[in-house]
């Protein structure tokens, strides 16, 4: 089997954080990513989670669009925590989603 993308998450208690969703170039925009992050909320809910929390750079349009589809809501930023491969600086946006 070829391995075409995974989800890593981490519980503290109640509370859940998505650390990477990684999708093969040749796979994205296919659903995969939705597929790993519904996997990724079922599987935070069966082990207790209240709420899930993820960060993500500014600028990073598709997984931004992920997230919000999947119910995640900006709380805050980080200014210029990212760097890019020039000297150029991206907000880091924490995000929150709470399961009811």
């Amino acid at each position: 089997p070829t391995i075409i993308g995974f989800a890593l998450t981490r519980l503290i208690l109640d509370s859940a954080e998505l650390l990477l969703v990684a999708v093969a170039g040749d796979r994205r925009g296919s659903g995969c990513g939705a597929r790993l992050m519904h996997a990724a909320l079922q599987t935070a809910t069966a082990r207790g989670a209240a709420e899930m929390f993820l960060e993500v750079r500014d600028g990073n349009e598709p997984a931004l669009a992920l997230y919000r589809k999947s119910g995640f809501s900006e709380i805050g930023r980080r200014k210029d925590y990212y760097s890019g491969a020039t000297t150029e600086r991206f907000d880091a946006i924490t995000m929150r989603r709470r399961f009811d």
